[in-house]
């Protein structure tokens, strides 16, 4: 099953996501690369519209010049069966012999020299019809060549673009849970190391501040504490420093994807206006043509 394309109320719903504090950055990163995948259909979209669409106004336009060539063809061919009906009116004048009356004569050579004459002109004519057809189908040729090029071109940047984009965006969730991971770590034995330091030093109880040789007997309350921490705040912890990582850089990344995303609009009304095809008309002929 095609994965859909990406629609504004995709990139609205993710903002709402944006705000939520009960969404996980490790959901939030998930979703933006599912958003990401599916503007990569929107791409293909435009990139199938363009092809299509340009391509129909290639045949068109090829098409529309060859009718008119070969209405001239056919025009051409009638004066041809003209010009024969008047060579064989000319030698049924000739059958019984050459005419005494010198004027009938000269009518007939001179109808002989307008029929040499004609045919010539046609004959012309005819050369250049063939001419004409024959740059038509090159350049023809060449049109679609062209354009087949253009679309193999665009290939290789296209899968370069969203490759990048989508290693960019693991990476820098794998940079984000790596400082997530220190900065928690900080957190974590900072809060238990402070609370050790005020009740030995700033209270100053008699037990706390007593100096043994066991480590863990000169510091339980800082044991204590690192496992209160670790039980009831480390996973707030970790989430909400993972979000005042996160947050910016994934804004960053939907305000990219949505210009990203209104430049395809753009594109594609443009392709509508050149082609005068509106792409749900494309849409529903390639659905049809699967079907």
């Amino acid at each position: 099953m095609p994965i859909p394309s990406l629609s504004e109320t995709d990139l609205e719903a993710y903002r709402a996501d944006l705000s939520n504090p009960e969404k996980s950055t490790g959901e939030l990163f998930t979703k933006l690369n599912g958003l990401y995948q599916r503007f990569a259909g929107n791409e293909q979209l435009l990139a199938d519209f363009e092809y299509v669409s340009a391509l129909n106004s290639l045949e068109n336009n090829y098409s529309s010049k060859k009718e008119h060539f070969n209405k001239e063809i056919i025009e051409l061919k009638r004066q041809f069966k003209q010009l024969d009906n008047r060579i064989v009116a000319a030698e049924q004048k000739l059958r019984h012999g050459i005419p005494e009356d010198l004027m009938v004569m000269d009518k007939i050579i001179a109808e002989q020299e307008s029929i040499v004459e004609d045919q010539e002109k046609l004959n012309k004519a005819e050369s250049n019809i063939v001419e004409q057809v024959r740059k038509i189908d090159i350049a023809h040729g060449k049109d679609l060549q062209k354009l087949e090029q253009q679309q193999n071109n665009r290939e290789i940047p296209f899968k370069s673009k969203f490759s990048a984009l989508n290693d960019q965006l693991n990476n820098a969730e794998k940079q984000i849970r790596f400082k997530v991971s220190a900065f928690s770590l900080i957190a974590i034995i900072g809060i238990p190391l402070i609370v050790d330091l005020f009740f030995t030093t700033t209270i100053g109880l008699p037990g706390f501040a007593k100096s043994t040789n066991n480590i863990i007997f000169n510091h339980y309350l800082f044991l204590i504490s690192l496992i209160l921490v670790e039980l009831f705040l480390a996973d707030k912890i970790r989430n909400k420093i993972s979000r005042i990582l996160s947050i910016s850089y994934l804004k960053d990344s939907l305000a990219t994807l949505d210009n990203l995303f209104t430049e395809n609009e753009k594109q594609i009304a443009k392709v509508e206006a050149e082609h005068r095809i509106p792409l749900t008309e494309f849409i529903k002929r390639s659905d049809g043509a699967v079907d």
